[in-house]
This record gives C-alpha cells, structure tokens and sequence, in this order.
C-alpha cells in the first residue's frame, strides 16, 4: 500500500515538473509571437520603406515564423507529455483508492469476525456461570 502511495505522490511529481516545461514551452511561444508581431508593426510605421528595409525586415520575420512554427511543435509534444502523465497519475490514483477499499474491507471484516468471536466467549461464559449456578 504504502509503496502505492510513493508511485502516486511520484507520478504527481512528474505532471507538477511536466505541467511547468509546458508553460515555460508556451511562454517562449509568446514572446516568439509578441517579437514577430511587433516587428511586422514596426516595418508597417516605416514611411516608404528601402529595399535596405526589406533586406533587414523579411528575412527577420520570415526568422521568427519559422521559430514560431518549431516552437508550437514543441509546446504540443509537451502537451501530449502532459496529458499522458495524467492519465498515468489517474491510474495510480485509481489503483490507491481501490486498495484503500479493499484495506477498509478487510479492516471491517476483521472488526465483525473479532465482535462475533467476542461475544461467542461471552456466550460461554455466561453459559458456564448459568450451568455452575443453577438457583
């Protein structure tokens, strides 16, 4: 039982350090996004731009949407990361709770086999008093 625990507290572990790859993954995603945008708004204010401007600005941007394209791959690998280390972690959970029963079950049994031995002693005894003491 208790090595059940471990394995549950463990697979908690795991999707809590899962969970934070994930959002560091998609904050990267942000801010890949947030620079692309805000250099097409840039090249968007330029009066007339130069072909100096293009040069320096398409290629750039064309940079960032292709970082922006890897890095969605890797924020959805972590996401399936994610979800099957939940289902991992509902599984053992799953497996915990149904030992926890079966523990209980076993306690309960126990319990009704030690009151039903307890009061066949007491039958004994109060039948031996009532065969010694017949008044």
């Amino acid at each position: 039982m208790r090595k059940r625990k471990l394995a549950y507290e463990n697979c908690a572990r795991e999707l809590a350090a899962v969970v934070s790859k994930l959002q560091l993954e998609q904050q990267k995603l942000n801010g890949i996004q947030r620079k692309k945008s805000e250099t097409i708004s840039e090249f968007e204010r330029k009066n007339n731009p130069t072909t100096k401007d293009f040069v320096i600005y398409v290629p750039y941007i064309d940079q960032l949407e292709l970082m922006g394209i890897r890095q969605l791959a890797a924020v959805k690998e972590v996401e399936a990361e994610v979800e099957s280390a939940r289902e991992v972690l509902r599984q053992a959970q799953i497996e915990h709770e149904v030992l926890v029963r079966m523990k209980e079950k076993l306690r309960e049994q126990h319990d009704y086999e030690a009151r039903v031995e307890e009061q066949k002693f007491l039958d004994e005894i109060a039948g031996s008093r009532s065969a010694k003491d017949p008044q």
